[in-house]
């Protein structure tokens, strides 16, 4: 059942629960109703993902995103007075009051380099509409003071007592009467602590513009950037329209990994055949995407790009001869470590596609326009069948 159906068959003034899952919106609650989620996602590619438009409007237990827009494009919108709790947002709010104030906190955290055996601090300073509380999945992680005040803040970042083996992953709640989450990340290589480095001054008042950075980038061209998986990004403060495309991992030698190139237009469907890229077709038919099989690396020219296409889809996929009579090794599973890189003169942008197991394709990431702009996204999203299903959802015939 679609969730406008389940919506739509509670009374007016009653409880509508939500099954877990990720569904898309828009969602329209267009009477007093208390939507309440069960993990529930609910998400939409541009504008609004739920719009409220009555009184006596109840929200809870819910994630609402924006997948293809920006962080800062409205994700919830109301024009009645809603009441919210455990919303989870990524994206702004419209008509909640101070919630509609800027958030500018960047979605991920990455510190570098720290030193396992003692203290590492940072420094942040971030924007918040209302007072906001912060909460962190690891002890080990700090934030001082873990509760901001509306407006301007700066906050001290300690980390310690991290093993010198294991990567830092945690995740860190921003609370107001809406949930942000920020990922922090690390690596435990540094010799010496790290002390007072300052990782994200987020805009003043004076300068603020529609677009909130997720990662503060400088407007040269030197600005680096290590992305999660669901992390979007403008293309341009990192490698601009050009750029070569890197795939390394730990596998066993009887293993290939091949890279896919899709050209998609404005539908997601591949523009022709010839905007299908892999060893065997090294070039698409415009030249923006071309595929180098001595050393596996890809160069991409969004520029040069057919006007057709709007979605140019990157992923790899898996082969392997048979290890032993239970069959072949051709999936994830025995992959380590699966990065891709993206450069110019050196490497701008990484994305570790760690969680897969027994896919045998993945699509790595996405570059799209939006809004006249071309932009990045991780994906790190496994197939079990492979890289034919993948064609054929761009609309491509393949024999297998």
């Amino acid at each position: 059942m679609e969730l406008r159906d389940i919506i739509s068959s509670a009374a007016g003034g009653g409880t509508a629960v939500l099954p877990s899952g990720e569904f898309e919106g828009p969602v329209v609650i267009d009477r007093p109703l208390r939507l309440v989620g069960k993990n529930t996602t609910i998400y939409a590619k541009n504008g609004a993902a739920v719009y409220v438009k009555a009184p006596n409007v109840t929200l809870e237990g819910l994630r609402v995103e924006i997948t293809e827009g920006d962080v800062s494009d409205v994700a919830i919108e109301a024009e009645c007075p809603a009441a919210v709790s455990e919303v989870e947002v990524l994206g702004r709010v419209r008509g909640f009051g101070s919630e509609d104030g800027n958030f500018d906190v960047p979605r991920t955290i990455a510190l570098g380099n720290i030193c396992a055996d003692e203290e590492n601090t940072f420094r942040l300073t971030v924007n918040v509409p209302e007072k906001t509380t912060i909460e962190c999945s690891l002890n080990e992680v700090r934030f001082s003071p873990n509760v901001l005040s509306a407006g301007r803040n700066e906050i001290t970042l300690s980390v310690s007592g991290i093993s010198a083996r294991t990567l830092l992953y945690a995740e860190a709640l921003f609370k107001s009467k809406f949930i942000r989450r920020v990922s922090v990340t690390g690596r435990p290589a540094a010799d010496k602590p790290v002390r007072d480095k300052e990782i994200y001054t987020a805009p003043s008042a004076e300068s603020l513009t529609d677009v909130i950075s997720m990662t503060a980038p400088k407007a040269e061209n030197s600005a680096k950037l290590t992305m999660t998986r669901g992390m979007r990004t403008s293309a341009a403060p990192y490698v601009g329209t050009e750029f070569s495309v890197w795939f390394e991992c730990r596998k066993n030698r009887k293993m290939d990994i091949d890279p896919y190139v899709f050209m998609l237009d404005k539908d997601g469907r591949a523009v022709n055949e010839k905007g299908f890229v892999f060893f065997g077709n090294e070039r698409s038919e415009d030249g923006a995407v071309r595929y180098f099989p001595q050393d596996g690396h890809i160069e991409i020219n969004l520029a040069a790009a057919d006007c057709r296409v709007e979605k140019i889809t990157l992923a790899y996929a898996v082969y392997a001869e048979p290890q032993s009579a239970s069959g072949s090794e051709n999936c994830f599973a025995y992959v380590e470590r699966p990065r891709v890189s993206l450069c110019t003169d050196t490497e701008r942008v990484s994305f570790e596609m760690d969680g897969l197991s027994s896919e045998t394709a993945a699509v790595a990431m996405e570059f799209y326009l939006y809004k006249g702009e071309w932009r990045i996204s991780a994906v790190g999203a496994g197939y079990n069948n492979g890289i034919a299903r993948l064609c054929r959802s761009f609309g491509l015939e393949v024999t297998e």
